[in-house]
């Protein structure tokens, strides 16, 4: 945590740095799965750069590793190489025999996620990676379970990593494939609910088309288009005006980048609560059809809105990269998160409904610390509810960890060595 991030070589890094080190004395890293075969990196406290090209031969390294040098964070290479410490990449990479595949959910996609408090960032991503993991790669990829894992990042974030035999020769366009098919890039309508022509006029030699809409239960994309259709229907109907419907689907389109105008959206609206008597939204959900009742048939933009509330967004800073890069670095489970204190730990799938990171990942002792906070604020942590005003307060040091590292205390004068 260099200057850049707001630290010097202060007491409060010092105090930063031995309690990950007391941490690591006491619980040591657990290797992951073929260590040896790893590439591992490693950012250290007032660092300004990563220090990588570095691998283990034995446990009892990298035990004496981080007790040693209490890195502000840890990785390993999702690849496996014959030599993980040759350098330069180049080289290295003559020896890659195959690589994990990883998705990696942080908050930094999520709509407003400024505005929202960190358990509220925690909340949101976890219903994304639920639809991710359950959805997805389980059901519609097929991946096996026994090889698909879960791990908190220790963050903001959720990191899934799949170990099956069958991905790990993956290149990293079979990689892309697969992020298109999460996130609806790669839905094509035209397949989905092939077109037909009907109403034939033999005087003009013209016709109308019309969409082939299966039913849901043929499975896939097609389900997941009426889910988004559903929830897309619900919210509209939640809204009293149409204007401000409009204006609704105006954000989901700016959001999701679909780039659909003003124009369309009142198209939109306009079919389904003006024409057909005004019901066609209703009978939407009640029919469980697409056909709004209208003469403007159902277009791309209106599948395009309900598949992006359907779909996974990967489009932050590390989500999409991660999952096609077949030599990436990903945060090493068992370690601590250098920004937060927090564990980065698997989380068993079945338990994900009820875990939550704030209670489940703290890993630092409760020892009271005194601290000097610099601007009034409240926080869920270690299963306990803090309303910390202005001035000095004895708080958790896992909670003290916490607020130092995201500059929002000090130690306070009193401490030790101050």
């Amino acid at each position: 945590m260099g200057p850049e991030n707001g630290f010097e070589q202060t007491v409060e890094l010092q105090f930063l740095k031995k309690a990950f080190r007391d941490h690591y004395q006491k619980q040591p890293v657990d290797p992951p799965y073929r260590f040896t075969r790893r590439e591992w990196g490693f950012f250290p406290f007032g660092g300004k750069m990563m220090f990588r090209h570095i691998g283990f031969q034995r446990r009892s390294e990298i035990d004496q590793f981080f007790i040693e040098t209490a890195p502000m964070h840890a990785y390993y290479s999702t690849a496996y190489y014959g030599d993980p410490a040759l350098q330069p990449m180049g080289e290295k990479f003559k020896t890659w025999m195959g690589a994990d595949l990883i998705f990696d959910l942080d908050a930094d996609h999520l709509p407003n996620a400024e505005a929202m408090s960190y358990s509220e960032q925690l909340e949101k991503v976890k219903e994304e990676v639920k639809r991710l993991l359950f959805d997805f790669i389980l059901d519609d990829l097929g991946l096996p379970a026994e090889h698909t894992h879960l791990h908190f990042s220790g963050g903001r974030g959720y990191h899934v990593h799949v170990r099956a035999p069958e991905v790990l020769q993956m290149d990293s366009r079979d990689r892309r494939a697969i992020v298109d098919y999460i996130t609806g890039r790669g839905v094509n309508f035209d397949i989905l609910f092939p077109k037909y022509a009907t109403d034939y006029n033999p005087r003009f030699r013209t016709y109308k088309e019309r969409r082939n809409f299966k039913k849901r239960d043929d499975g896939g994309w097609i389900k997941k288009i009426y889910e988004g259709k559903d929830i897309l229907i619900s919210r509209l109907l939640d809204i009293e005006n149409n204007k401000d419907r409009v204006e609704y689907l105006l954000n989901i389109s700016g959001q999701k980048k679909l780039d659909i105008k003003h124009q369309k959206c009142e198209t939109i609206i306009n079919d389904l609560f003006i024409k057909g008597k005004g019901n066609s939204a209703r009978r939407m959900l009640d029919e469980d059809k697409f056909p709004i009742g209208s003469t403007k048939r159902i277009d791309n933009d209106f599948l395009r809105l309900a598949v992006s509330f359907s779909s996974i967004d990967l489009s932050g800073e590390t989500d999409e990269p991660v999952t096609t890069d077949i030599k990436r670095l990903i945060r090493c489970p068992g370690s601590l998160h250098g920004k937060t204190g927090l564990k980065v730990m698997e989380v068993q799938k079945e338990y994900l409904k009820d875990f939550d990171p704030l209670r489940d990942a703290v890993a630092l002792p409760d020892d009271p610390i005194k601290l000097s906070i610099v601007k009034g604020s409240t926080h869920k942590m270690g299963g306990e509810n803090f309303i910390l005003n202005e001035g000095e307060i004895d708080v958790p040091l896992y909670l003290a960890y916490f607020l130092i590292a995201r500059r929002q205390a000090s130690l306070s004068s009193s401490y030790p060595d101050h």
